[in-house]
């Protein structure tokens, strides 16, 4: 398992939580995605109905990249793969190493930005 200690990922389990989007370019990669909160979050919300998730929609924004490797997944054939799970994760300090559905994601930034909806 990975470990996610980034500050602006505190109270966040990014390893149960799913990216709906990846968005990249020659500047940053922007994770668009479903985030689990805990309950100590600020922006945790305690479900109004029983079943109901605690998932809040937003992105992480990786800028100024220093490095980008990219591996697409490519299932084998006739399996279903569901690209929005994350297997593994690490992000710590300016390194990051996602493994999930859609691939597998390594970069070097300098600025990691945390929004949501």
């Amino acid at each position: 398992m990975g470990q996610v200690t980034h500050p602006k990922l505190v109270n966040i389990d990014f390893e149960r939580s799913y990216i709906t989007s990846v968005i990249y370019d020659d500047e940053s990669l922007t994770l668009e995605m479903d985030f689990l909160l805990q309950e100590a979050h600020s922006k945790y919300a305690a479900p109004q109905q029983e079943g109901e998730g605690r998932f809040k929609p937003g992105f992480i924004r990786f800028s100024a990249l220093e490095d980008l490797r990219l591996a697409k997944a490519k299932p084998a054939a006739g399996k279903e793969v569901d690209y929005s799970d994350i297997y593994e994760a690490t992000i710590d300090g300016n390194y990051v190493h996602i493994h999930g559905g859609w691939g597998e994601i390594e970069l070097t930034a300098q600025s990691i930005q945390v929004a949501f909806d």
